[in-house]
């Protein structure tokens, strides 16, 4: 089959001309200069490989293969509209599936018994959480809406869009039954504890790596040393205790997020709001108000 490579504001022209069968009428129509208009008219005869209107002193009649063509132009503008109000409708309809990917703890501590009411108010929204802390999924369109952890006044990547919706404050944790502990908890075979020079315990050692924020909580709950953690984490489990003369400080601004081709569908702007409110819920417990 083969494809003709036609532009379809000269479609548009083209049933213009049909309906206002003069070029001055039709130009008006379209906003457009006579001149312009039958240059694009010529352009499309050119191309379809045949005259479509038969010119003559009171304006412009439909050739045989001009009233094909707009059998068909007229069909193909039916199904285009059609497809339209289809793909609106699905934006505005508070049904189908959404990708959430979140960091582990706000899940667990903050998000999971909100979304429980978010899954009962719209049973028709098929929920997919994924765990992850890159925003690069998003980009590759591997979820929909993300929680994200972004640096204190940062900004997000450019191509996605969302608001601030609250802090991340941390402070320093040991294991609850130990007096003191030896040393803190690295966060990677590289990290060179600056982040352990801005608490009060700078001259402490760091050692290990302990790559993952729940990974550091149970082992600081194990007695391995001590972490510096995000106040959610840590006041929630008493196993641990805060590190003395130490207060929590604003560690991550955290972010909700989406990709800007889905910002005004429905099902991820009642997420995205649902989770806004939740965690602003939660934020006596994400600043460690204890």
């Amino acid at each position: 089959m083969v494809m003709l490579d036609i532009d379809w504001d000269d479609l548009r022209l083209f049933r213009a001309l049909a309906v206002h069968p003069t070029v001055r009428a039709a130009a008006a129509v379209l906003g457009i200069s006579h001149s312009t208009l039958s240059r694009r008219l010529d352009r499309l005869e050119h191309q379809v490989g045949a005259a479509l209107f038969a010119r003559g002193p009171r304006g412009f009649a439909l050739t045989e293969a001009g009233q094909a063509l707009l059998i068909s132009v007229e069909a193909a503008a039916e199904q285009f509209d059609s497809g339209l109000l289809k793909v609106s409708g699905l934006d505005r309809r508070l049904e189908g599936p959404i990708r959430l990917t979140l960091p582990d703890f706000l899940a667990f501590y903050c998000l999971l018994v909100p979304l429980r009411r978010f899954a009962q108010t719209y049973p028709d929204i098929d929920l997919e959480v994924d765990i992850s802390y890159a925003a690069s999924n998003l980009d590759r369109r591997e979820a929909d809406v993300a929680v994200r952890m972004v640096a204190l006044d940062g900004s997000p990547p450019e191509t996605l869009v969302g608001r601030k919706v609250g802090v991340s404050y941390a402070t320093g944790y040991r294991a609850a039954n130990t007096e003191s502990a030896a040393c803190w908890l690295g966060w990677a075979a590289d990290d060179d504890g600056a982040w352990a020079r801005q608490t009060n315990l700078p001259d402490m050692q760091v050692r290990g790596a302990f790559n993952h924020a729940e990974l550091q909580h149970h082992a600081a709950a194990a007695g391995l040393g001590m972490a510096y953690l995000p106040c959610v984490i840590g006041d929630n489990d008493q196993r641990l205790v805060r590190l003395p003369k130490m207060h929590p400080k604003p560690a991550r601004d955290i972010w909700v997020l989406t990709h800007r081709d889905l910002r005004e569908t429905a099902r991820m702007k009642v997420l995205r709001d649902f989770i806004s409110h939740a965690l602003a819920d939660a934020r006596p417990m994400l600043q460690g108000q204890i």
